[in-house]
């Protein structure tokens, strides 16, 4: 059974908000109130919430989310919450976060983000883990995920927050909680004395597990006569022949030696019939523990697809609990049931393919960058039309590939390699390079300066839009614009409007069709006019993490890549899931375009497609 030993720190209170770490049972989190409300109404709505926690039945993952949800509700937490928690559960933990809420998990050398945003999720625990249960605020303090990792290191809860308490943050943790919560196994505190008086058996079950095996003793009676059998059993009287017992035999039963070998036997009969009873008893528990489970395996996935329409989130939920349930089975069983737990999988499988509309599909080859150039490998793209362009900075060069025709022009300059993004308008090739700004091809192999800038900071794409550069800095959390003037292009312009706090740490990608979408490792994100807009797509996948995204004004859904789980997710441009197409190319694919309803993917030296029919 495991254990929890939390360690938790809390920066100063947010002027018209309130923040702080709990620690209630085996409930575990932070919860931060950025405006509306008071420090002391925030103590008395986190008392509440506690209060709700403790005197909940939770007994899955499922009751767990519909708790918390419920209680958010109840309590009216004002719209600016930030909610990280988890419960210890057995040997599992059940985490939820919503708003700003964060959690990060390490295992051994490995750290990551667990979830962020309004998701829930479930795991068998390992000794000696650790989740890291916070907010946003924790990127404004320490950085980056690597950051963050780079400063726990695989350090106690207690070593950590001494190090937070050793560094003098001033104003800037103003609103930042965080609680450190390490797991273990539970040692076993006492100690088993056997009594000296002999168990009283209350079953013949029991009273079989206290037997001792004693030898049989031997009692001789005097006698001279053999015992007579009873009449249906002698022998007609003229085949009766009077026998004499050999005195060989009769002296050998007499021994001490036929004694120890008739209490062997005894002992091995009795041992036969009580390994061989409990192996059939335990064989049946199995089998009942399977039966068991597979009713509750199917009787939630019928429920998750009664709730697959209405609440798609509530689907997943579901489909996660009988996902525990085959996984916990699983382990426990280990592989002498493999092929019960594997039918069980199939079925949740093919339930889920069902409920969240995923397809897997084939891919086919359809151009080979060697051709070109034997050392080519794609790392970006930018597409107008039938035209796409595709960034090979190893070998200075960007490919303009006709997907009508296959037909290839390559654009070749030494600053090429350094560009970090490109983009194509009007068959003109552009590129943005950190130091130097951005360039524009005249010919082949000539480019001009058209915009003079080193001062981005982190560059992670750029697209055209009529005529206009958009460049995605990460680094700056912005997207700056460049308009199109009579002499060039204007002077480096901030696309957010102000009083808007933008989070674009972990970006990957940048696609607009007039509005414009950002996509992060795990948000997907949309703006008009520099002003972000109500868009909250759900997604059918726990861990669903976005590489790239992909739209234009001449298709109507959004596209969005997910390497980790070889996945592209399609969504309506107001961010409604509608179906998702996994296929093995897109588990390596650096970037994705949509053309001729078929998904395009460059991976390295070649581009694959994935039919959308």
């Amino acid at each position: 059974m495991f254990s929890a030993r939390p360690e938790g720190y809390k920066g100063k209170q947010f002027e018209h908000g309130f923040t702080e770490f709990f620690i209630t049972g085996n409930f575990y989190g932070v919860l931060s109130f950025e405006d509306g409300t008071t420090e002391k109404d925030g103590k008395k709505r986190l008392e509440s919430f506690k209060e709700g926690l403790l005197s909940a039945e939770i007994d899955n993952l499922s009751s767990f989310e519909h708790t918390v949800s419920d209680l958010i509700l109840k309590l009216n937490f004002p719209a600016h919450v930030g909610l990280s928690i988890g419960m210890l559960y057995k040997e599992a933990l059940y985490v939820k976060t919503v708003g700003a809420g964060q959690v990060y998990f390490r295992r051994g050398n490995t750290f990551d983000i667990l979830l962020s945003g309004d998701k829930t999720a479930s795991g068998y625990l390992n000794q000696y883990d650790l989740a890291l249960f916070t907010t946003t605020k924790i990127q404004d303090l320490i950085g980056k995920t690597e950051d963050i990792q780079a400063f726990i290191e695989v350090e106690k809860p207690a070593n950590i927050l001494q190090k937070l308490n050793d560094q003098e943050y001033g104003e800037e943790d103003q609103g930042f909680a965080a609680l450190f919560v390490e797991f273990g196994q539970l040692e076993d505190p006492t100690s088993i004395i056997p009594s000296k008086e002999a168990p009283i058996a209350q079953n013949s079950d029991e009273r079989q597990k206290s037997l001792s095996v004693v030898p049989p003793t031997i009692v001789q009676v005097p006698s001279t006569n053999p015992p007579t059998p009873p009449p249906d059993m002698q022998p007609p009287q003229d085949s009766f022949q009077s026998v004499s017992f050999p005195k060989k035999i009769l002296g050998f039963l007499r021994t001490k030696q036929f004694t120890i070998i008739a209490a062997v036997i005894i002992l091995a009969l009795l041992t036969w019939s009580v390994v061989f009873g409990y192996k059939r008893r335990e064989a049946t528990k199995i089998r009942d523990r399977i039966e068991k489970t597979n009713v509750e395996v199917d009787t939630k996935l019928s429920d998750a697809e009664d709730e697959a329409f209405l609440n798609l989130d509530q689907s997943i939920v579901l489909i996660a609990d009988a996902k525990t349930m085959v996984a916990q089975l699983k382990k426990d069983l280990g592989d002498n049931y493999s092929n019960e737990v594997t039918q069980l999988e199939s079925k949740i499988q093919e339930s889920e393919g069902k409920i969240v509309k995923k397809e897997s599909k084939d891919f086919e080859e359809f151009y080979d960058l060697t051709l070109q150039n034997e050392e080519a490998k794609g790392s970006m793209i930018a597409k107008e039309g039938e035209l796409v362009a595709i960034l090979d900075a190893d070998q200075n060069m960007i490919y303009v590939l006709n997907v009508d025709n296959k037909s290839v022009k390559k654009y070749v300059h030494k600053d090429v390699g350094s560009a970090v993004a490109i983009g194509i308008y009007s068959g003109d090739i552009f590129f943005v390079t950190p130091k130097n700004g951005i360039f524009k091809f005249t010919t082949q192999s000539k480019v001009n300066t058209i915009v003079e800038e080193d001062s981005m900071k982190n560059v992670v794409d750029m697209e055209l839009y009529n005529g206009n550069i958009y460049v995605l800095d990460e680094g700056a959390d912005e997207v700056y614009k460049f308009l199109v003037t009579e002499g060039g292009y204007s002077d480096k312009k901030k696309y957010f409007g102000a009083g808007q706090t933008i989070s674009l740490a972990g970006a990957t990608g940048l696609s607009i069709d007039g509005s414009l979408y950002i996509s992060t490792k795990d948000s997907v994100q949309k703006y008009l006019s520099g002003v972000r807009e109500r868009f909250s797509p759900e997604f059918p996948t726990e861990n669903a993490q976005f590489d790239h995204i992909y739209t234009d004004s001449d298709i109507d859904q959004l596209y969005v890549l997910d390497k980790k789980n070889a996945a592209v997710y399609i969504l309506t441009k107001e961010g409604e899931y509608q179906r998702q197409i996994q296929s093995n190319a897109f588990a390596k694919a650096n970037a994705l375009f949509v053309y001729d309803e078929m998904i395009f993917t460059v991976n390295n030296e070649k581009i694959y497609t994935v039919s959308l029919d």
